[in-house]
């Protein structure tokens, strides 16, 4: 076994540990039926997101709740409601677990989501590598850049992704640089690795 596929294996699995460490659950890319990939929007919910609500003005309801999306797009609250947050945004998401409680079965109620602090990783030839704050739309250039750019034994034309869920996408560097290629996006919990030239 080459020291390449042994450095790849173990990248793979320090790709796993910190999924898990960093309590981040992904459901990978969407595509469309022609292959593209959907850009995903930081600022909408979808399935695997934890959310952490606070309720305020009512005693009668728990101070702070925190859930997962489900599979189905749904999220549980407290007397057994049930709201959809898959696709909705923060605003949206507050006035409508507001309104499934005002009047109906509270006078008032506050209700505030406060925002998780996610992370993804780059390893390998960059500058800085280790955790860093995912905030907005990152991709695979923007995370390279902010791992301080390339070293100079990088190889722009090689680099990984590891998905939190396994999956594993071939990224070349030089051909976005170039405008040939579209940069591919990176989720919370995946990790970035640039590859070492060896000429």
């Amino acid at each position: 076994m080459n020291s390449r596929l042994i450095s790849r294996i173990l990248v793979v699995c320090l790709s796993l540990i910190a999924g898990l460490q960093s309590g981040c659950e992904t459901t990978g890319t969407r595509k469309l039926e022609g292959g593209d990939q959907i850009q995903w929007t930081r600022s909408e919910y979808r399935s695997g997101d934890k959310i952490l609500i606070d309720f305020a003005d009512n005693p009668g309801i728990p101070p702070s709740w925190q859930q997962t999306v489900r599979e189905d797009g749904t999220i549980g609250l407290p007397f057994n409601q049930i709201v959809r947050a898959e696709g909705k945004k923060k605003a949206d998401l507050e006035q409508a677990i507001h309104d499934l409680y005002v009047p109906k079965i509270l006078r008032r109620l506050t209700v505030n989501i406060r925002a998780e602090v996610r992370f993804f990783f780059v390893t390998g030839e960059v500058k800085n590598p280790g955790q860093k704050d995912h905030t907005g739309l990152i991709t695979a250039m923007k995370a390279v850049s902010a791992a301080g750019d390339f070293t100079d034994f990088a190889d722009k034309g090689d680099i990984e992704i590891f998905r939190a869920d396994g999956e594993i996408v071939k990224v070349n560097g030089k051909d976005i640089l170039k405008g040939v290629a579209k940069d591919v996006p990176v989720y919370p919990g995946d990790r970035v690795h640039v590859n070492r030239r060896f000429f």
